[in-house]
């Protein structure tokens, strides 16, 4: 059965309570993100009959470009989304049962259309005021956090305050509606921008207010996504969900159970302890 103990400091229960998020500084040693950068330039550059599935590269808007699936790419990327630094706070997050739900890579670059809004994530059903969302809840009690639906933002490159990920400190506990016209960039103290080196992890509940600032450097922005949420009874995607078994072969055994659903305590959660305690 999962063990119910934190993998969280005092302090990072209180910072997350607080604000909503953590930065993790520098999980991604510098010769790991040159190689991942070398398959990334690759992974944009080639034309797209040549990706490999489940590889799927498009935009959703005209200043992004988004690689679906990064995971089943390389080793590399398979690895981050159980790198010990990112599960040690995902897991003190979800009660030591996490389960990988999305992930996937984006490139940012400069814009003169419209900026967005501010946006929580859901599961696609909306509830009444009033009621909360059973798939993106926050919780707090007996020393614990329970956060069912959270995101981790990894920079592959720097990112200067005043652009790349903007968030609303503390709005993951705000029960009022957001006033019209707030827009995403770095206007303490109601938003924020983080500075980031590329390496570095932004954890966020995914309730917590959050968009892309305007991009306003003269190279890419560049980050890998990943979602996480409760592995015992939640299943966003339901069966066109992770894991994708027609393509099992591409990934790790550890990586195939954190997409899984499942009771037990994972061998990425086990592998994080161990970590830790050596």
């Amino acid at each position: 059965m999962p063990n119910p103990l934190s993998t969280l400091t005092e302090e990072e229960k209180w910072r997350f309570d607080l604000h909503g998020f953590l930065v993790l500084r520098q999980v991604i040693p510098p010769d790991k993100l040159k190689e991942m950068l070398a398959l990334i330039d690759h992974l944009l550059t080639v034309d797209k009959s040549q990706l490999p599935g489940p590889l799927i590269r498009h935009r959703q808007e005209p200043c992004k470009t988004h690689i679906d699936h990064i995971q089943y790419a390389h080793r590399l990327f398979d690895e981050l989304a159980w790198d010990p630094h990112i599960m040690r706070v995902v897991a003190g997050l979800t009660m030591n049962t996490p389960r990988l739900f999305h992930c996937n890579f984006t490139q940012m670059v400069k814009y003169d259309g419209d900026v967005q809004s501010f946006h929580r994530d859901d599961s696609g059903f909306k509830f009444p005021p009033g009621f909360r969302n059973p798939h993106n809840d926050y919780q707090t009690a007996a020393g614990q956090i329970y956060c069912s639906h959270l995101a981790t933002w990894v920079a592959l490159a720097d990112v200067p305050e005043g652009t790349g990920l903007s968030l609303v400190p503390g709005s993951h506990k705000s029960s009022f509606a957001t006033p019209e016209g707030l827009k995403p960039g770095h206007h303490p103290p109601v938003s924020i921008t983080v500075r980031l080196s590329a390496g570095d992890v932004i954890v966020f509940s995914t309730h917590l207010l959050h968009d892309a600032a305007p991009w306003t450097e003269n190279y890419p922005r560049m980050n890998i996504f990943q979602r996480y949420q409760l592995s015992v009874y939640f299943n966003e995607t339901h069966k066109n969900g992770y894991p994708l078994d027609e393509y099992r072969s591409l990934i790790s055994d550890e990586l195939y159970e954190l997409e899984s659903m499942g009771r037990e305590e994972k061998a990425v959660v086990r592998h994080m302890r161990a970590y830790f305690d050596d």
